[in-house]
């Protein structure tokens, strides 16, 4: 039975496998996959999910997500359609929570906007990005933050402010049942040439640094004056491996699927990798990829 049979603005798909919808591409089916094409379209569907006490999570882009081998039982919302969306108004970059960051930056060079340089090569969404304070090179998406615009549970919107969210290292204090269906950032007027410049010169130190392959981009966090991928690599763990799931040779906070892993190869891998870091550095890691199980 589906329950937002009739719902416009809506597709639903029954028993979606996720690991087609992720970047580590692991993960079993949901029970019901919704994308949701407009804001009427994803207040008609919470409503129906809260009517029926279902659970739910949004997906993004999938990125920085390991999704276990049973699936979800729940629905899974992945934003489409005007969540898509971006309009500059001066210095004011509105865009929908579901436009990719890639396509976001695309826009911004060819306008010559400076001040999301740094989030060149950063996987995802934006919605996703403010959620978890993505970034690199020693900024993150809270430092050109205006404000998002958020749908609760209820179908209900408001505006948080960048005053009003606390962030903190790949964290803020989103709640889960906030939905983020629009982000406003301020960015200044440069010139495309010297914007492109610096994009491109991020684009090869991210390539240098960080492997080809499926996988979830860093597993761990880096711990309070230590480099994650370095404290793994000086215990000898690359390489190491359980089923398809290999500790990247290049390096050692990235968790390759190999093609065929599975979430419970991951987590198997995981906890080795946090065992044998523990015994020789007394450094506990903590994961930076979400689990949706």
């Amino acid at each position: 039975m589906n329950p937002f049979q009739g719902l416009a603005g809506i597709k639903v798909i029954m028993g979606e496998r996720l690991a087609e919808h992720t970047s580590f591409h692991i993960g079993g089916p949901a029970q019901y996959f919704v994308q949701v094409y407009s804001r009427d379209g994803l207040r008609a569907v919470l409503r129906k999910i809260k009517a029926n006490r279902m659970r739910y999570f949004i997906i993004g882009a999938g990125t920085n997500l390991l999704v276990m081998d049973r699936g979800y039982r729940g629905v899974v919302l992945k934003l489409d359609g005007i969540f898509k969306s971006l309009a500059l108004y001066g210095a004011e970059c509105r865009c929908g929570a579901g436009l990719l960051i890639k396509d976001f930056m695309d826009e911004v060079i060819r306008a010559g906007y400076r001040g999301a340089e740094f989030m060149a090569g950063i996987p995802g969404t934006l919605g996703g990005a403010v959620k978890g304070n993505a970034g690199a090179f020693g900024n993150s998406i809270s430092d050109i933050l205006e404000r998002i615009i958020i749908m609760d549970e209820n179908g209900m919107e408001r505006v948080r402010t960048r005053a009003e969210i606390e962030f903190s290292y790949r964290k803020s204090d989103i709640d889960n049942h906030e939905i983020i269906i629009g982000v406003n950032l301020l960015l200044n007027k440069g010139k495309p040439r010297t914007v492109l410049a610096m994009v491109q010169r991020n684009l090869r130190v991210r390539k240098r640094k960080h492997p080809k392959g499926y996988s979830a981009g860093s597993f761990f966090k880096n711990p309070p004056g230590h480099a994650a991928g370095k404290l793994i690599e000086e215990c000898g763990l690359k390489g190491l491996t359980v089923g398809s799931a290999e500790v990247s040779q290049k390096h050692g906070n990235y968790i390759i699927n190999r093609g065929e892993a599975r979430a419970a190869d991951v987590m198997a891998l995981e906890r080795e990798i946090r065992k044998k870091v523990r015994a020789k550095t007394g450094i506990d890691l903590e994961r930076e990829v979400q689990l949706l199980r």
